[in-house]
């Protein structure tokens, strides 16, 4: 069988020599309601990754956690996420009183043999492109200012140096004036700001209803003792899994 054409809802035809199909998925929260508060299309958590029952954690692409660099609740899916996840509900539940909540900006990554890109933050705002996007192999990117603010950071062919300071940048927030200056600085303005001594970025207001989860029920010891098994085994299988794919 050959792929040559696709028909489009508009009734229009694409001719074309090949298709890519990128099919997802979508959390199967439907076990849990009625018993859990669900969220963003997940288990809504809190900074801990305590569900509305306190004797269950959640975690990975099925939780709705408050992102506080953003103020509000997010659910995310990927990689990352789903490890720091796990291993931060692990600590919240061995170790509590030495656990703070998740502090995460989002994060998100591709590595195709030699090419790579790194993204961080939120994608609103106004765009600001900047490198040669027309040359093979060159080093391209684009901020997200919101309101003022960088809110996101893109970079493709970036070194390990220059995708830490697009993830710092994107954390500081730092205020911009001028886009058509961000755009003949690109990069380096980044690594500038990275580079500074580290300020404080500007607050963000925290409705009550995304920060504060109401737990229904109490934990009790055979809770907590089932949830530190299970969120341990979740956190060696991510650790294993991690280590067998940085082998292929």
């Amino acid at each position: 069988m050959q792929v040559t054409a696709v028909n489009l809802k508009t009734g229009t035809k694409i001719s074309v020599d090949m298709v890519v199909v990128g099919i997802g998925i979508r959390p199967n929260t439907g076990l849990f309601e009625g018993q859990l508060t669900l969220e963003k299309g997940g288990i809504k958590v809190n900074g801990m990754f305590q569900s509305s029952n306190s004797s269950v954690y959640a975690i990975g692409d099925v939780a709705a956690f408050p992102v506080k660099a953003f103020g509000e609740m997010r659910r995310l899916e990927h990689v990352d996420s789903a490890r720091k996840s796990a291993k931060h509900a692990v600590s919240a539940i061995m170790e509590p009183e030495k656990t703070g909540e998740f502090d995460y900006i989002p994060f998100f990554y591709s590595r195709v043999f030699t090419l790579s890109w790194q993204f961080f933050g939120d994608n609103v705002g106004e765009v600001v492109y900047y490198g040669d996007l027309s040359a093979a192999g060159s080093t391209f990117g684009a901020y997200w200012v919101n309101k003022g603010h960088v809110v996101g950071a893109f970079l493709e062919g970036g070194t390990k140096e220059e995708y830490e300071a697009i993830a710092k940048v994107t954390r500081l927030r730092p205020a911009i004036e001028d886009l058509a200056e961000l755009e003949r600085q690109g990069l380096a303005f980044a690594v500038t700001v990275s580079q500074k001594p580290v300020a404080s970025p500007p607050p963000i207001e925290v409705s009550s209803s995304n920060s504060v989860l109401l737990l229904e029920r109490p934990l009790y010891a055979w809770h907590a003792t089932a949830g530190v098994v299970l969120a341990a085994s979740i956190a060696a299988f991510a650790y294993y899994y991690g280590k067998r794919r940085r082998r292929w």
